[in-house]
């Protein structure tokens, strides 16, 4: 391959298109890690509202069985 027709400013232009694309491809992956942990976040806070109410679903519970033995 011959160096004739290589400028600095051939290579210049080289290095900001390759800045764009990179710049471009981690924009996008920071875009998707934020969606993710926002998701995950969401998830979590649905998951701790569910294991607050755990011990109302116990108490509930026993209440019914000793409402059904009672019957029996």
């Amino acid at each position: 391959m011959s160096n004739h027709g290589v400028t600095d400013e051939v290579i210049l232009e080289g290095f900001r298109s390759l800045h764009e694309a990179m710049a471009h491809g981690f924009d996008r992956v920071d875009r998707r890690m934020d969606s993710l942990e926002s998701r995950m976040t969401a998830f979590e806070a649905r998951m701790m509202r569910r294991f607050d109410k755990v011990d109302e679903r116990l108490d509930n519970h026993e209440r019914r069985i000793t409402a059904i033995e009672a019957k029996i």
